[in-house]
């Protein structure tokens, strides 16, 4: 529930904000390529916002979810980072 004019925008938040990063992974898993490495790395918070789906993410009583997600996406990131040999 955004509108369509405002797709690159939530493309470039998915990847500002780590949800979904940009990498590559060759020779049968053996090679992790971290493609883009965001200099400010945005709150999950960030992307959620604009979409409408989200939208129970931001419900009082629902801090613990926007939390949640956080530091999952926190540690899959790491975790890419380390697989990259980057971290």
């Amino acid at each position: 529930r955004y509108p369509a004019s405002e797709t690159i925008k939530i493309a470039r938040l998915a990847t500002e904000t780590c949800i979904f990063p940009l990498y590559e992974v060759e020779e049968k898993g053996e090679k992790w390529t971290v493609n883009y490495i965001p200099k400010n790395k945005l709150p999950v918070a960030e992307y959620l916002k604009p979409q409408g789906r989200f939208e129970h993410f931001f419900r009082p009583g629902n801090e613990h979810l926007l939390e949640e997600l956080q530091a999952e996406t926190d540690r899959r990131w790491n975790r890419l980072l380390r697989l990259a040999g980057i971290a």
